[in-house]
């Protein structure tokens, strides 16, 4: 009896150990949270978009992306990622891996005043402006003149009606997105897909990975020769491999 007691006290201490050693790892497993990055680009463009709110639904911490539309957040597998701009539609995404993700966000309908066609984005979102800015009477951009607040000749209804107003805000909005295309654009004139791939045997699935994390700053590709863009793409080609290594 006095045996039996003993073995059954032993086979309970080993489960025990068993627990204590094994339920902290899986602890930390389940817990590990670490940082994603990502690319929120204009749905059906290549402009990048800047501020826009990107947060974790779980933990509640927020981030905005910077000028080149990107971001960094910290997560863990499963957690929901919304993402939201005045402007545009709110987007969810759920995270699976930490590898790089590319978030393309679409225009709401209030902003689709003229139908976006397969003409440079830059111009499409220029016509936009302009039209909405004709239908709503914004004349100076939704950046009204300080003048305009003067007694004499000015016209403050107008100043604040343009820096204050939901249609100046859009106007406003609208010439932002503009500006980001064109430069995307110009970029793309020295760093584009038949570019990378004419210098680097690239598969198209990595493309997008490799351009979220080497396309260079346009001050940098404008003073390149093609020969010192076509090294810089191979080195950074080598060093993606690296990083990528299964």
């Amino acid at each position: 009896m006095t045996r039996i007691l003993v073995e059954m006290e032993l086979n309970f201490a080993l489960r025990i150990i068993v627990i204590l050693i094994f339920s902290p790892v899986t602890y930390v497993m389940a817990q590990t949270a670490k940082p994603i990055r990502g690319a929120i680009l204009q749905d059906g463009t290549k402009a990048r978009i800047e501020q826009v709110e990107v947060r974790n639904q779980r933990s509640g911490q927020m981030v905005y992306s910077d000028k080149l539309g990107l971001f960094e957040l910290i997560c863990k597998i499963g957690d929901t990622i919304e993402i939201q701009r005045i402007g545009y539609q709110s987007h969810k995404t759920s995270v699976q891996s930490f590898t790089d993700l590319v978030i393309r966000l679409k225009l709401t309908n209030q902003l689709k005043e003229v139908t976006i066609t397969s003409k440079l984005a830059s111009q499409n979102f220029r016509e936009i402006s302009n039209a909405y800015s004709k239908e709503k009477g914004v004349f100076y951009g939704g950046k009204p003149p300080i003048g305009l607040l003067s007694p004499f000749g000015g016209s403050p209804i107008t100043f604040f009606y343009e820096l204050l107003g939901k249609d100046g805000r859009r106007v406003r909005r609208l010439n932002q997105l503009a500006k980001q295309a064109a430069k995307a654009e110009e970029i793309d004139r020295y760093f584009n897909d038949l570019i990378i791939k004419q210098t680097i045997p690239i598969d198209s699935a990595q493309l997008e990975a490799f351009k979220l994390n080497y396309t260079p700053k346009l001050d940098k590709l404008k003073k390149w020769s093609d020969y010192d863009r076509a090294n810089y793409i191979k080195r950074s080609f080598e060093e993606f491999k690296k990083k990528n290594k299964p």
